[in-house]
């Protein structure tokens, strides 16, 4: 799996259990500033997942803002409150 697919796959299967409905449409941002590529961000409904490759970290966050970060190269997750 190409890891824009993973990325994908990452905030779809977040979205899901934080109850977004499957017909609901995910929305996708890719960031840029002055030319230069910051990453992506996906929305579905109030849930967010934001993808940065300068850290290579998955932030979800979800209605209540709340952050779960996955480390998409598998070293780590961590969950904390916003």
């Amino acid at each position: 799996m190409e890891l824009s697919e993973a990325i994908q796959s990452h905030a779809i299967d977040f979205f899901l259990a934080n109850g977004a409905e499957p017909t609901v449409e995910m929305q996708e941002v890719i960031q840029l500033v002055d030319g230069n590529y910051l990453g992506r961000r996906f929305f579905c409904g109030n849930l967010q997942a934001v993808w940065s490759p300068a850290t290579g970290v998955l932030t979800l966050i979800n209605e209540d803002a709340e952050t779960t970060e996955i480390d998409l190269s598998g070293q780590s997750t961590a969950a904390n409150a916003a």
